[in-house]
């Protein structure tokens, strides 16, 4: 072997020791999946209305980018059978969704965090005081009024 292709599989052999020393310290990788899922930011690109529960209450949500989408999501949502909204702030990082709410829009009254596990986001909201916790399970409405378009110029014409 010549000096120039022995440097060049020294290199090539410390990169790939260096990584593999890296990866020992890195904590262990979940089984690998066919298909990756899609990161929790881009659930949020757009306006995204979310139903079900919050505890044992029916909850649905609606978030959307700020104005300046680096700035996080903001939204409301509001329980079934009561009236009234409650305001929503907060923010993705990596795969898990944090929301702050407020009953009056000054004091936090409430936090939401949740990560996405398949078609569902399911997580923890907490009160402000942290006395109680409820468990939270949503999922994405779909957008019947796109659907139903879609449905009808996707049929076939009759003659």
């Amino acid at each position: 072997m010549t000096r120039p292709a022995m440097r060049a599989a020294l290199a090539c052999a410390s990169l790939m020791l260096a990584g593999v020393a890296h990866a020992a310290d890195a904590p262990a990788a979940a089984p690998a999946q066919l298909a990756a899922p899609l990161p929790l930011a881009s659930l949020f690109t757009k306006p995204v209305v979310l139903r079900g529960t919050l505890g044992e209450m029916q909850v649905q949500l609606q978030l959307r980018p700020k104005e300046v989408a680096d700035e996080g999501l903001e939204g409301n949502y509001f329980v079934f059978g009561r009236s009234g909204n409650i305001l929503l702030a907060g923010e993705t990082e990596d795969d898990t969704l944090f929301l702050e709410e407020s009953e009056n829009g000054t004091d936090i009254s409430g936090q939401w965090e949740g990560r996405l596990q398949g078609d569902a986001l399911n997580g923890t909201w907490t009160s402000a005081d942290a006395q109680s916790s409820k468990a939270f399970s949503l999922r994405v409405l779909r957008d019947e009024t796109k659907t139903a378009s879609a449905r009808k110029t996707s049929r076939p014409s009759a003659k």
